[in-house]
């Protein structure tokens, strides 16, 4: 049987599984805050600029389907997600938002 493996690229780094709360990705001076990662309940995205009204996100499974997830704006910076009704393990967040060039893609345990 051949196993054939996908190869994601994430731009910025992520830290290790359990050696963090946070999964940060560095854009020049600009800082993306994920957390808590694992995640049980909600996903909190910390931005870097107060642009949480036009930022889109994107959830999709390791296998690429697209997830519908409700989100709730919490602050200018700030984006909640509910991954309540998740089931457990991997899936990745892209985030965009066009006037300050941010493009992203970040990977999270739901547990």
């Amino acid at each position: 049987m051949i196993l054939s493996l996908m190869n994601f690229s994430l731009i910025g780094y992520g830290q290790s599984e359990g050696s963090s709360v946070y999964q940060e990705a560095s854009f020049t001076d600009r800082l993306v805050e994920m957390y808590p990662n694992p995640a049980s309940d909600y996903l909190t995205v910390k931005l870097p600029t107060p642009n949480a009204s036009s930022v889109q996100l994107a959830m999709h499974s390791v296998i690429g389907n697209a997830l519908n997830i409700e989100k709730e704006q919490i602050s200018d910076y700030e984006v909640r997600l509910r991954v309540k009704d998740l089931p457990s393990g991997y899936y990745f967040l892209s985030i965009k938002e066009e006037s300050s060039g941010l493009k992203a893609s970040y990977k999270f345990l739901k547990r």
